[in-house]
């Protein structure tokens, strides 16, 4: 009896099991199928110059919602356009974000605004001078000998008739006039910053020291008027008057009626003002549809420079920092108290301070006014004098930002990951695909980018930007020269569907259960901080995520294993590259590693605080001793960590050896499935043997394109609880793999196989043109020789330095603040010195004695310390032209294929190639050891379960050898396989004209329009339909001989309808279709409907009268007949827009249905019956 009910419990147990899991399972393939609406795009949405109308709002929302967006977010920007009658915040205003609001109700959509006009950051005409961000100004009189001092003292600095005195602090005059260097960036005075700044512990002599002991406190004996009465000790006094004003920042680029100075981020109090004046009259006109339509308000990229005092910030101090900031405060002015390293952690202090007060005090209650309102707050909380980690501790949902651009640079991304990793958010925004308009990107061009990014860990795409617009007069207003034109008078905008429900699978199962990773990089402790990006243990298999010190300091430990309160498991945690650690930080550590953790970095010597000063220098020193090297491995590199790893029997997470190790991979756990996305870079198709650290569980693949789930047929488990699938890519293609528990009737399959086809002829890809080659080592990726342009301008204009684009031909790192490094020899010492961007720095020494050696600048990572010198670089050109002359299109890069030496300085050398193909430009770094393409993909095999059947279906005849899990091997044989049809012959198409009918021609064969005779076809931009009857021999159409459509080349969209019946839109490479089911034997009608860009448009119309933004004494206005359908146009153009991107001689695009056009057939064999 007892056996009995003990089984039964067993089995109710097991059943329980397997219905949580089925339940799961079932979860997660139906929000895979129909996407909720938390996991569809979002898009930020720019009214310009007030220029909205009512209808134009209810038209966009409608263009949303048709194509998949779910929530646009309202932004109020000028870009120098005509005025409009909509002033931000005015009657007319509100009534159109109300109207807005309740056609977004209607529609079932989400908005969500920006809190201010502008895209940075909170200001407003409604903050008073007293209630703007502040900064510190002085001023000083130095006297010698004057008894008493009865004088008025200068007033500092004062802008917007504001100032208040802090203090008055006399001191003995230093004997020399040696001051803090870079002092705006050490006291976040100016309008830059630095990252990471750590103290500097050099000495300063005796000389140029002001002794703490010696300051006099004076500011009680200044008057109101402030006039000084003081009987000063006999020598040499310096008297600093020590104030505020504000800094003038203003919000940007504001519209009219929204523009104004930047409220103080250091107070509650001055936010509360500015929420009253500028986000409460939006709330209040909205009613009950804020909170329920309208849920989000934003808070864009911090622009606006740096504020450094509020009017409690030295109560603030004292209480953060243990002591009183006062007798540092000749700090600010540049002197040194104490000594220099006192100074500079004084400084240090001070920075970490302005840190704690913004992150507290603008995000953290921007947060809670939000919340009180009803409203989910988003934040980009990077770029700005603060620390990246604390500042986004707050927000619902933390934001990145990263551009359309082959340069990638993802620090926001990987920061906005990692802040909501820790915090155990599920969703991670990003402002997506900023960058330069034109016209010119489309879906296709978006993918590979946006694939890469979610690689980082975002997964909420916010489209940057849909324009609004108010008239329909394509393709309407831009963003200035900014952004993705995502709106309905775009070319493809009706057939980007298929595009959003892509991204909405994809971002569901993004969104699913927690991310996973083995490592945490620890940020550091000094401010401002962004952030350590760690693309080097990426690389390597491993996932990160970035930590602050707020984290760090509750992480806990169990079985070896490192948890904060939602994430984790990570194995181990590395340190930043710093000799400076509190002993705040260093106990924790040790807390730490007895519990178990693993812990990497270098050894500190001190505290980088005054906090707890001189007693927490020893402190740190006997807690880093004890530390180092017994508990904690100075280890420094990727390789070190992967070593520890391995070591410890942690495979990693991800690999696809060393022709795969490109491939981009994040992980998630849902529950007991594991949720991979690995994404192809490469414009090639490929196959790789792809490794993840998973056991005991069965992988299917997940297509976000289609929405279809397919079974894996070919893995393996290996030793060390990894499973290996051989993975094929398309074309910048993507897979999803989700590893679910196996059950006894779904673990049969092949565990290994071996495909020998019949040998087809490599073909190069189409109108390949090499145009140059060099081979060596290069600059990263945002980074460029500068070191031409700078000896010109110092040339010119001597020793005077500015860090800015036009040292180079183009932004080398677009949305990325960069710098300029120098190496230069001066009195036979080699320097470097760094400026940020926009810094201006006048260099002391004599342009005689001063020898330029290099200049860099751009985007430098945190591996780039110093600059390296100009390694040789080969020109390779002619190689690579015989390579192709020999048919060679695919090859290993490699010294030995250039016959050049081997690169030194543990370096290594790379391909770069500059070539042409179909008359596109490409540009390519292709690493030593890598595999390099330029053939054109091909059809592959693949494997399909029919009937309970798993067939080999192959494009062309050979065999195909596998072992399955059971230990049965196998060979099956094809034969045969049809010939491909490539379709020749003329084409019939139509070309719709602007003004109503079309235009009917016969192309013999497949040409861009561009190269047409005919103007109107040579600069047509829009959808063409071409028409031809295909005839399929009864011996292609059969039952078991599954069909293929293939475009060949397309330009740049397709839609495809056979016989009537329309099959798919086919937006990027390849440009494919099955067509199970959908030809007849005999004649098929084929339609292709191929959507091209704006630009050849645009250009055609460039040749004649301008008719758009007219110019007079008192401005720019509309033209009239924009405004009223009553004025006839006079210009023969078609199109109107608001930047000029194109001139009449500008090359036109390629464009349309270019091919070949092939039907492809396959053959089927059975080979495992399940």
């Amino acid at each position: 009896m007892t056996y009995r009910i003990l089984f039964l419990l067993l089995l109710t147990q097991l059943l329980f099991c397997f219905e949580k899991v089925s339940g799961q399972s079932d979860l997660l393939k139906s929000g895979f199928k129909n996407p909720p609406n938390s996991s569809k795009a979002r898009t930020w949405w720019h009214w310009l110059n007030g220029n909205v109308s009512k209808a134009g709002i209810t038209a966009d929302l409608e263009a949303m919602k048709r194509v998949g967006i779910q929530e646009a977010q309202i932004f109020n920007v000028d870009m120098g356009y005509p005025e409009g009658t909509a002033v931000y915040l005015s009657e007319q205003w509100l009534e159109m974000v109300q109207f807005a609001a309740s056609e977004a109700k209607r529609l079932g959509l989400e908005l969500g605004f920006a809190n201010s006009a502008g895209w940075s950051s909170s200001g407003g005409p409604w903050v008073k001078p007293e209630q703007a961000m502040q900064t510190v100004v002085y001023s000083e009189v130095q006297i010698s000998d004057v008894k008493p001092f009865n004088h008025q003292l200068p007033q500092p600095p004062t802008r917007f008739d504001y100032y208040k005195d802090i203090a008055v602090l006399a001191f003995p005059t230093p004997k020399t006039d040696l001051r803090i260097d870079q002092l705006s960036l050490k006291s976040l005075s100016g309008a830059l910053f630095r990252t990471n700044i750590e103290p500097d512990d050099q000495v300063i002599p005796n000389q140029a020291l002001v002794k703490k002991s010696s300051i006099l406190n004076l500011t009680a004996k200044l008057s109101a008027n402030g006039r000084l009465d003081w009987d000063p000790p006999s020598g040499n006094w310096t008297i600093l008057r020590i104030g505020h004003t504000p800094t003038g920042a203003e919000n940007h680029p504001a519209v009219a009626g929204g523009k104004g100075l930047e409220c103080d981020k250091l107070s509650k109090k001055a936010l509360d003002a500015y929420w009253q004046g500028g986000v409460m009259p939006i709330l209040d006109k909205l009613g009950p549809l804020a909170g329920s339509v309208v849920t989000n308000c934003v808070v864009d990229s911090y622009e606006v420079g740096c504020g450094n005092w509020t009017s409690l910030i030295r109560e603030e101090f004292l209480k953060l920092r243990g002591y009183d900031c006062l007798d540092f405060l000749p700090t600010l002015a540049g002197y040194y108290v104490e000594s220099g390293e006192i100074s500079e952690r004084f400084l240090w202090d001070f920075r970490k301070t302005v840190s704690d007060l913004m992150a507290d005090n603008y995000y953290g209650h921007f947060s809670e006014l939000c919340h009180q309102n009803g409203l989910k707050f988003s934040a980009e909380p990077y770029g700005g004098p603060f620390e990246s980690q604390r500042a986004g501790a707050t927000p619902d949902m933390v934001m990145g930002e990263f551009w359309l651009s082959n340069r990638l640079f993802l620090e926001s991304p990987r920061l906005a990951a990692s802040i909501s990793h820790l915090r155990g958010n599920h969703i991670v925004g990003a402002e997506s695909f900023t960058g330069f308009g034109g016209w010119i990107n489309y879906p296709g061009t978006m993918k590979p980018v946006g694939d890469r990014v979610w690689a980082e860990g975002i997964n909420r795409f916010i489209f940057h930007t849909y324009v609004h617009q108010p008239w329909n007069v394509p393709p309407g207003l831009s963003f200035g020269n900014y952004g993705v034109e995502m709106n309905r008078m775009n070319t493809w905008w009706e057939l980007s569907k298929p595009y959003m429900d892509y991204l909405g699978r994809a971002q569901f199962l993004l969104q699913q259960g927690q991310s996973f990773a083995d490592v945490l990089v620890f940020n550091g402790e000094s401010v401002p901080n962004n952030g350590i990006l760690r693309t080097d243990i990426k690389e390597l298999g491993y996932d990160y995520d970035q930590i602050g010190l707020d984290q760090l300091l509750n992480l806990q430990v169990k079985d070896g294993k490192i948890y904060t309160s939602k994430s984790g498991p990570y194995q181990l945690l590395v340190l930043p590259n710093s000799r400076w650690a509190s002993p705040l930080l260093l106990k924790k550590l040790k807390y730490l590693v007895d519990a178990g953790a693993v812990i990497i970095g270098a050894k500190p010597k001190k505290s980088p605080s005054l906090t707890g000063y001189p007693q927490c220098d020893q402190e740190s020193t006997v807690l880093a001793n004890d530390l180092w090297p017994s508990k904690i491995q100075e280890i420094n590199t990727a390789e070190g960590l992967v070593n520890l790893l391995e070591k410890s029997q942690v495979a990693p997470d991800f690999s696809a050896g060393k022709t795969g190790n490109d491939l981009n991979f994040i992980h998630r756990k849902f529950g007991d499935d594991d949720i991979y996305f690995i994404a192809n870079p490469q414009e090639r198709g490929r196959t790789e043997f792809c490794q993840f650290r998973i056991s005991g569980k069965k992988p299917q693949l997940w297509d976000a394109e289609t929405g279809q789930v397919t079974e894996v047929f070919v893995w393996k488990e290996l030793a060390g609880g990894v499973i290996q699938i051989p993975l094929s890519f398309t074309s910048h293609g993507a897979e999803f793999v989700v590893f679910s528990p196996v059950t006894a009737s779904s673990a049969i399959h092949i565990t290994s196989m071996r495909e020998e086809l019949d040998a087809v002829p490599p073909k190069q890809l189409r109108g390949l043109r090499v145009i140059k080659a060099e081979y060596g080592i290069f600059l990263p990726d945002g980074v460029v020789d500068v070191t031409a342009s700078l000896a010109a301008s110092i040339t010119k204009h001597g020793l005077n330095f500015s860090a800015d684009n036009g040292l180079s031909t183009a932004d080398p790192a677009p949305g990325s603040m960069k710098e300029l490094r120098i190496k230069y020899e001066a009195g036979g010492t080699e320097r470097e010195v760094w400026l940020l961007e926009n810094e201006h720095r006048s260099m002391g020494e004599d342009t005689a004695n001063f020898k330029l050696k290099r200049a860099l600048y751009g985007k430098f990572g945190e591996d780039f310390r110093k600059i390296p010198p100009k390694y040789p670089v080969y020109d390779v050109t002619e190689k690579v032209k015989s390579l192709m002359g020999e048919q060679l299109f695919s090859f290993t890069v490699s010294d030995s294929l250039f016959n050049v030496p081997s690169a030194s300085d543990n370096k290594k050398n790379a391909l770069h190639i500059i070539f042409e193909t179909d008359g596109e430009l490409q540009d390519r770094v292709i690493q030593n050891g890598h595999f390099a393409s330029f053939e054109q993909e091909r059809s592959n095999p693949y494997f399909v379960r029919k009937d309970g059947v798993v067939n080999w279906v192959t494009p062309r005849p050979g065999k195909l050898g596998y072992t399955t899990s059971t230990g049965v091997k196998k060979i099956v044989n094809v034969k045969h396989v049809s010939e491909p049809i490539e379709i020749s012959g003329p084409w019939d198409v139509e070309f719709p004209k602007a003004n109503g009918g079309s235009n009917k021609l016969t192309f013999n064969s497949l040409t861009s329009w561009s190269l047409s005779s005919e103007s109107e076809i040579r600069y047509f931009s829009g959808t063409a339909v071409y028409k031809k009857q295909v005839f399929i021999p009864d011996k292609v159409v059969r039952n078991d001989n599954p069909l293929e459509l293939d475009l060949g080349n397309v330009k740049v969209i397709a839609e495809v309808l056979l016989n009537g019946k329309r099959l798919a839109t086919l937006w990027k490479a390849p440009y494919r279709i099955k067509l199970d089911g959908s030809v007849h034997r005999g004649l098929n009608d084929l339609e292709i409907r191929v959507t091209n860009l704006w630009p050849n448009r645009l250009i055609g119309d460039e040749h004649y009268q301008d008719d758009g933004i007219q110019q007079a004494k008192e401005g720019s206005h509309w033209p009239d007949w924009l405004l009223n359908t009553a004025f006839k146009r006079n210009s023969e153009r078609t199109t109107f827009t608001t930047h000029k991107y194109y001139a009449a001689p500008s090359e036109l695009q390629l464009s349309g249905l270019l091919g070949p056009v092939v039907f492809r057939s396959y053959q089927h064999v059975a080979v495992l019956d399940l």
